[in-house]
């Protein structure tokens, strides 16, 4: 048994070691860089997007939220860690992603960021999707997947959690 539970512990390192080789990676400030599977496209000032062959969509977007609030990057660390702010933020999310059913926003505080994590689907487009949203320094950054249901669920884990903070 134990034999077994390390050979798929190795596969399933081998296999996330390999899918990671050639993804591209793209720095959105001097603090965040996020690895895409293939090289995106920057489809607006602060967003960067692929689609794959299988339809499934990546994007990152980043918004200075703390400046345009008009609030100290201290505070806005703060606040951003309590669940009144993760309750407003998801009804703008709502606002934004109108025709997905989103689940509630779960906190992760981080040594050095907070960031939220959630999913949905959209029954009509019969799509799901996908985020993880990260607060460093007053920016925001989404990183979110859309996928086509039916399609693989592979690159989703690795793209979500697939980026870099500098000092």
């Amino acid at each position: 048994m134990k034999r077994a539970t390390l050979i798929c512990f190795l596969l399933f390192i081998s296999v996330f070691a390999f899918a990671q080789k050639n993804w591209v990676k793209q720095k959105l400030t001097n603090r965040v860089t996020v690895s895409f599977p293939t090289a995106p496209s920057k489809t607006a000032g602060t967003t960067f997007a692929i689609k794959d062959t299988t339809n499934t969509v990546y994007t990152v977007t980043y918004s200075f939220i703390a400046q345009n609030l008009k609030i100290d990057e201290k505070a806005f660390s703060k606040l951003v860690t309590t669940e009144e702010f993760a309750s407003e933020f998801q009804n703008s999310l709502h606002a934004t992603l109108s025709g997905y059913n989103l689940e509630p926003i779960k906190i992760k505080q981080n040594k050095n960021y907070v960031s939220y994590i959630t999913e949905g689907k959209n029954e009509d487009e019969k799509k799901s999707i996908f985020m993880h949203i990260i607060f460093v320094d007053g920016i925001y950054y989404s990183l979110s997947v859309v996928i086509p249901e039916g399609k693989s669920f592979n690159n989703k884990d690795i793209f979500l959690h697939n980026f870099q903070i500098t000092k």
